[in-house]
C-alpha cells in the first residue's frame, strides 16, 4: 500500500479515490482488513466521520463476514495503483482508532460467514472487482 494520502486533520479526502457524481464512493473496490486475511467491498456510502473532531470520513463496507461497517479514513488508506483500501489501523475489520478497546467489532468466526454467491446479490459484491489482484 502507499503511505499516508491524506494530511493528518484537513479532513481531505484521498487523492483519485473513485467519486461517483452522487458524491459517495465507487462501489465494488476491494477492501483489506488489517491482516489481509479479510476482503470487504466498498458499497457507495461515504460521510463525514462522526467522532468529535475527527477530521476524517465514513465509508461503507460490506465484509465477506457478512457484516456492514462505516469504516474511517483516519484508519484506511487507499492505494489507487492497485484500487484497493487496507485498514491500517483500529480492529481488523473497524479502521476504529479513535475507539476505547477493543476498537470496533471483532470478524464473525468463519463458520458463520455467509456463501459467496449469497454475497454477490449484495450490494458493494454484485460488482466484479477491477484493478491488478483484486482477489489478493
Amino acid at each position: 500500500m502507499t503511505e499516508r494520502t491524506r494530511a493528518p486533520g484537513t479532513g481531505g479526502w484521498p487523492p483519485n479515490f473513485p467519486i461517483e457524481p452522487s458524491g459517495g464512493v465507487a462501489e465494488g473496490l476491494v477492501v483489506r482488513s488489517v491482516s489481509g486475511a479479510i476482503e470487504g467491498r466498498t458499497n457507495g456510502s461515504r460521510r463525514r466521520c462522526s467522532s468529535t473532531n475527527c477530521p476524517g470520513w465514513f465509508i461503507g463496507v460490506l465484509w465477506e463476514s457478512g457484516q456492514q461497517a462505516y469504516l474511517c479514513s483516519e484508519g484506511w488508506r487507499y492505494d489507487p495503483a492497485s484500487r484497493t483500501v487496507r485498514v491500517v489501523d483500529g480492529g481488523e475489520i473497524s479502521a476504529r482508532f479513535v475507539s476505547p478497546a477493543p476498537l470496533g467489532i471483532e470478524p464473525l468466526p468463519r463458520t458463520e460467514w455467509p456463501a459467496r454467491a449469497a454475497l454477490a446479490h449484495r450490494k458493494g459484491w454484485r460488482i466484479p472487482p477491477t484493478g491488478p489482484n483484486p482477489s489478493l
